[in-house]
């Protein structure tokens, strides 16, 4: 899209349908209302939230359409740095790149259909100008605004330029056809042995199951407000190569139509400004006010709460540390 790359999932209207999308768990009014669906991701370059003023490499926005009928909207802040190469990151980076590619060869070829014609259209032309066979001869070819006599005679164009252009042009057709469908035939086996592809995945995505929290908006019209936030506090990482490829996938990318690009960036960012602060509650959920089941298994603990005083320890594993851990 022209301010941003989405992954969009098919909108299910009931629980049975298949497939099924990725989905988390979003607690309403203390009680657990469970597993929504996620509807879409969205990926910005740079990132659209900042933490105590610190603005990052770019920003996944994953999208739930709650059942009480809001968005619940979880933010993936990422950051590049060396070493970071983030293997899960580059599986959805490669579908992307299926379609910028795609599109590409489609410019591509309607470029070569383009100049193909306009050689014809230029051969024809010098045919009838040096060839002399009346006045319909010294018409101008149809891409300069004239007509072409259809009643020219078959031998008249066997013009050896002519046959040089157009075989090479056929030649070409006939070699990307066979290049497009060797490329499918491999991406289907490719599609067939892959894994299912989870958005969700800790460690690789999420380094923290805890975050900032906000009522706001959408950040694109129609601007929607109820939108409950959660930033989580320690942000992915990926590599500084992943972070120019991502970059190439938004700013490159060409609309197979019009061979425009499709990109609106400034800057190398397609992130909405950050806003004012408008009032409302931002709230915190931090590692004393609620611990992972991972966290818990992994440490020998039962699920449920412990209403005491740093009741889960700082040696348990494993514990990430938050981005400004003693910042509000």
């Amino acid at each position: 899209m022209h301010n941003k790359l989405r992954l969009k999932y098919a909108e299910r209207f009931s629980e049975m349908e298949e497939p099924f999308p990725p989905g988390a768990d979003f607690a309403r009014n203390g009680f657990n209302s469970g597993i929504q669906d996620l509807t879409h991701i969205d990926v910005h370059v740079t990132s659209e939230h900042t933490i105590c003023g610190k603005r990052y490499d770019a920003e996944m926005q994953q999208f739930y359409l709650h059942k009480e009928g809001n968005f619940e909207a979880i933010a993936l802040l990422i950051e590049a740095e060396e070493g970071g190469d983030n293997q899960h990151f580059d599986k959805m980076l490669n579908f992307f790149q299926q379609k910028f590619d795609q599109d590409a060869r489609m410019c591509d070829r309607k470029r070569q259909r383009a100049r193909a014609l306009f050689e014809r259209s230029r051969i024809s032309g010098s045919i009838r100008s040096n060839g002399g066979g009346g006045e319909d001869d010294q018409s101008p070819s149809k891409l300069r605004g004239g007509s072409i006599n259809d009643q020219e005679p078959d031998e008249v164009l066997q013009d050896a330029d002519y046959d040089t252009a157009a075989s090479l042009s056929i030649g070409s057709a006939i070699y990307q056809t066979i290049h497009d469908r060797f490329l499918k035939l491999i991406q289907r086996r490719r599609e067939a042995s892959w894994e299912r592809w989870d958005p969700l995945k800790p460690w690789d995505f999420y380094k923290s199951v805890h975050f900032w929290s906000y009522s706001g908006s959408l950040t694109e019209p129609p601007c929607s407000e109820g939108v409950t936030w959660r930033i989580v506090d320690v942000p992915m990482k990926i590599s500084p190569t992943q972070l120019f490829r991502l970059k190439r996938l938004m700013f490159d990318h060409v609309d197979p139509n019009t061979c425009q690009l499709t990109s609106t960036h400034y800057e190398e960012s397609n992130a909405r400004p950050t806003q004012p602060y408008r009032g409302g509650g931002i709230h915190r959920c931090r590692r004393s006010d609620y611990a992972s089941d991972m966290e818990r298994e992994a440490s020998g603990r039962v699920k449920g709460f412990v209403l005491e005083k740093k009741w889960w320890g700082v040696d348990n594993w494993p514990y990430v540390t938050p981005e400004f851990p003693n910042r509000g």
